[in-house]
């Protein structure tokens, strides 16, 4: 296997870039689930959840099978990390990821057509799982871009 070298000044901001790509997802995400709490039913919520899911779930499945799909900035990430944990050891990860992804989305498919969803929610108390979820999510990946 042939050896390649990587500046890992600019694999870190390349990273940086995601993480801020990722927080303004994040942000629309939070005001859009924000908006449909106070103004539509939770089963819209729950159904625009599910199909986010399934399209992740699309997403990691053609990085495991071709060629990456994003931006050049991630697909130049993606490449990295294939080089950086070796072949074998980062398909083994992505069959993970995959699976754990998509054994979510059918839990949350299941839960949207089996749960009667009557209740409103009570959206600045119901947002502090996501808004952790957030931020643990930016610490992990900053310490993983300082551990680089």
């Amino acid at each position: 296997m042939e050896e390649t070298q990587w500046d890992i000044k600019k694999i870190k901001h390349l990273k940086r870039k995601l993480l801020v790509q990722f927080n303004l997802i994040m942000l629309l995400l939070f005001l859009l689930i924000g908006y449909f709490a106070e103004n539509a039913r939770p089963s819209l919520i729950i159904g625009g959840f599910c199909v986010l899911m399934w399209i992740i779930v699309a997403i990691t499945l053609s990085t495991l099978t071709r060629k990456p799909i994003g931006t050049k900035t991630s697909r130049t990430v993606e490449e990295f990390e294939k080089n950086r944990l070796g072949h074998k050891r980062w398909k083994r990860r992505k069959i993970i990821e995959t699976v754990t992804i998509s054994v979510v989305s059918v839990f949350i498919t299941v839960l949207m057509f089996s749960t009667d969803f009557t209740e409103r929610f009570d959206y600045p108390l119901d947002a502090f799982p996501f808004i952790g979820a957030w931020i643990g999510a930016n610490i992990g990946e900053i310490v993983r871009i300082s551990n680089l």
